[in-house]
């Protein structure tokens, strides 16, 4: 068993310096690859600032029309709140003079048919 263990000892004795210089070749060569994509989303980066700046002129640019059609949308809704009440107020006046308004309504059949007789 002794000579087993040592047997080992002197492989690894050997391995180890190979296997770690592998290993820190590896380490290096990821590290330059990680230094490259920083790099590279760095000028990324920089290119998407200009398209964010055309994006905002953009949306300055599509602003007023988009305030014009606020202001158009408000203005129907008051069209629309007067006209409802206007209606309600109509509705309310007939209700309250259906009396006067049937009597209004038979008037106006009576001299009708008294004008026919008359012919």
């Amino acid at each position: 068993m002794d000579a087993l263990l040592n047997a080992l000892y002197l492989v690894c004795e050997q391995l180890v310096p190979i296997v770690l210089t592998v290993l820190l070749i590896m380490l290096c060569i990821l590290i330059n690859k990680a230094v490259k994509l920083v790099q590279s989303l760095t000028k990324t980066v920089d290119n998407l600032e200009k398209t964010i700046n055309l994006v905002d002129t953009s949306i300055e640019k599509v602003q007023a029309p988009l305030d014009t059609a606020v202001k158009l949308s408000h203005s129907v809704d008051n069209l629309h709140d007067s006209a409802v009440e206007s209606i309600d107020k109509a509705k309310t006046y007939i209700n309250d003079n259906i009396d006067n308004v049937k009597e209004f309504v038979n008037e106006k059949i009576s001299k009708g048919e008294k004008s026919d007789d008359g012919k």
